[in-house]
């Protein structure tokens, strides 16, 4: 493997001694990550607008602040709030009060990989970007686990950059999981690549199965049933994880295993991957996409709505809302008879 994992025994949390790490934003990824650090020892402070997650913070005997008033305060400043919201926050909030020598760290790297967000030249500027949602951060590392994670240091002003991204990673309970090192830029491509070509062919084309199913005669119900709600596709998702994504065939029928691997080549065209080479270019290399949201964001998401009320409207998003009732009306009865 290319790739170099790095674990407990590569990082310190020395880097982060005397230092105060500032939660900017204590939503999914700002809770998991508060709470891991100061668990680790570290001296955290938690910014949040007053809101339900302020209040969460409260609850989690943090004493939270304004975030403008934590970025002053901090050392190293987690930067955890929504991707599209940090522009204005960063200038409004965060900027003003930034001193030579903090770090600040990102958990994307959409904003700085593209431009959208130039720190000074006399602060780290740093990436950690767990694989994992805040939920699962928190759940392994109270496990005595730890989530997989991505790290990159983009700017090394003091000369201690990547041990204190290392640190961060350490006190997070990522390096129990690993930690491999990439780039802003890297992290932000690859996470619209699945966004925008690996996922949308994945639920067009399960819509599209929906609606042919149908069309053969198969009820609504059972095909949404066979292609997710039954919880047997995320089983073999998981299987991919602990096994890899063909040799969990081995515990499927050999009548699936062929119909599998025979009949992918017939439906995964040249034509369609050539287009996902050229939305590839054009949207995410080029940066056209993120013109295009950033447009988006200004008019108010109104495409956005638009879009999701088209999904929801199918037809598969009205079959599936009986079948997930059923389901788990069936496991509610089943607990109350345990």
């Amino acid at each position: 493997m290319n790739m170099k994992l790095l674990g407990d025994a590569d990082a310190s949390l020395d880097a982060l001694s005397n230092q105060t790490v500032a939660i900017l934003g204590y939503g999914n990824q700002g809770r998991a990550q508060a709470l891991n650090l100061r668990d680790s020892g570290v001296q955290v402070i938690v910014g949040n607008r007053d809101d339900e997650y302020f209040q969460h913070a409260v609850d989690d005997n943090f004493a939270p602040m304004s975030i403008s008033e934590a970025a002053k305060a901090g050392d190293v400043l987690l930067i955890l709030t929504t991707d599209e919201s940090q522009p204005l926050i960063w200038n409004e909030q965060i900027a003003p009060g930034l001193e030579a020598g903090n770090a600040l760290v990102w958990a994307s790297g959409y904003n700085v990989g593209y431009g959208l967000i130039t720190p000074p030249e006399d602060v780290d500027v740093l990436m950690v970007a767990p694989r994992m949602t805040g939920h699962m951060v928190r759940k392994l590392f109270e496990n005595g686990k730890g989530a997989i994670a991505q790290f990159a240091v983009h700017q090394d002003a003091t000369g201690n950059a990547r041990d204190r991204v290392l640190a961060l990673c350490k006190g997070e309970g990522l390096t129990r999981g690993g930690v491999f090192e990439s780039s802003f830029r890297e992290e932000a491509e690859l996470d619209l690549f699945a966004e925008q070509v690996v996922w949308p062919v994945l639920a067009g084309w399960i819509r599209s199965c929906f609606d042919l199913g149908v069309e053969f005669g198969f009820s609504p119900e059972l095909m949404v049933m066979e292609l997710y709600a039954s919880g047997e596709t995320s089983e073999i998702t998981g299987a991919m994880a602990r096994n890899g994504f063909f040799r969990q065939m081995s515990h499927h029928s050999t009548t699936s295993q062929y119909g599998t691997l025979s009949r992918g080549p017939m439906l995964v065209t040249d034509a369609m991957r050539q287009k996902a080479r050229e939305l590839f270019q054009r949207d995410i290399r080029e940066g056209a996409f993120v013109k295009e949201w950033s447009a988006e964001q200004a008019n108010g998401s109104q495409e956005l709505a638009a879009l999701m009320k088209d999904a929801l409207s199918h037809k598969m998003s009205q079959a599936e809302l009986g079948v997930i009732g059923a389901i788990q009306g069936a496991h509610s009865l089943e607990k109350k008879r345990d």
